[in-house]
């Protein structure tokens, strides 16, 4: 992977062969999307710009080709993103942009994947059937609107979460060819402002006045909170020292426990952007 990344830092051909190739490759537009991010984040705007153009070029034909667009809304909010934290070296705007993007692609879903839509509820309504043979005549007024809704905002949310782990990957790169230890650093200390939690209550309390999905706008919020949550997790693991065994315990339970250890995560992300609580335990020397 070092080397990798260091044949991407060469020039822009180098990048833009190797983030286009990930792009072509089933499941792989992540990568190519943290090359755009690791570009952008070094050499700036305009450099990150080209590369972006050339891949996306892939990105549209797994879009027209498989009806699938889900390479190209990773790409652009990985790179919309990257651009920010360049700029604002502020994770909470970076985040906040990822959010914006994923609340436009859950409003533009319908419209931009609709081939995808309708076979996953084909799929999910014999499910949905089942679950609603005591209540036919509710079937179509009530769960199928309902799991319409739940899987695009599961949609968004996830694009959002794939586009935060490309740029958390291309941080990660530079910080290992440019400042060693500085990643894992800037990892232990993020955290929501206050603001941000108010922001993410008034959207959802509102978000039906303006025809919007509660639902959608709850599940993006999800992302940045568990983020942070993590984030907590390994800061207060590296302040007390208290070893990996406890971070591959965390994402052990994340795979067994799942969803109850995300929703813990949510808890404590919520609990320290409101008393900061991280910053009252002492380090173990």
């Amino acid at each position: 992977m070092h080397e990798l990344v260091k044949y991407v830092m060469r020039g822009p051909k180098q990048a833009i062969l190797l983030a286009s190739i990930s792009v072509m490759l089933p499941m792989m537009f992540w990568f190519g999307a943290a090359t755009i991010a690791l570009i952008t984040l070094r050499q700036g705007l305009s450099q990150g710009l080209v590369v972006f153009i050339w891949t996306i070029i892939p990105a549209l034909g797994w879009w027209f080709g498989l009806q699938d667009p889900g390479a190209l809304i990773v790409l652009i909010s990985t790179f919309a993103m990257a651009s920010v934290l360049r700029y604002t070296v502020s994770w909470q705007s970076t985040l906040v942009t990822g959010g914006v993007i994923s609340l436009i692609t859950g409003l533009l879903a319908p419209y931009i994947m609709p081939e995808m839509i309708d076979m996953l509820m084909e799929m999910g309504e014999v499910m949905l059937q089942e679950l609603a043979k005591n209540a036919p005549e509710e079937y179509d007024t009530i769960l199928d609107s309902a799991f319409r809704t739940l899987m695009i905002a599961s949609f968004a949310a996830s694009f959002y979460g794939m586009a935060v782990g490309s740029v958390f990957l291309a941080r990660s790169w530079q910080a290992r060819l440019f400042n060693p230890g500085g990643w894992q650093e800037e990892f232990h200390q993020m955290r929501l402002s206050p603001r941000f939690v108010m922001g993410v209550v008034l959207a959802v309390m509102f978000a039906a006045s303006i025809s919007i999905e509660p639902v959608l706008v709850l599940m993006i919020a999800t992302v940045p909170f568990i983020v942070c949550g993590l984030a907590l997790v390994h800061g207060v693991v590296g302040k007390r020292k208290l070893g990996g065994q406890w971070i591959f315990g965390l994402y052990a339970s994340v795979f067994i426990l799942f969803p109850t250890v995300l929703i813990l995560l949510v808890v404590l992300a919520l609990l320290d952007s409101l008393v900061n609580f991280r910053s009252r335990i002492q380090a173990q020397q």
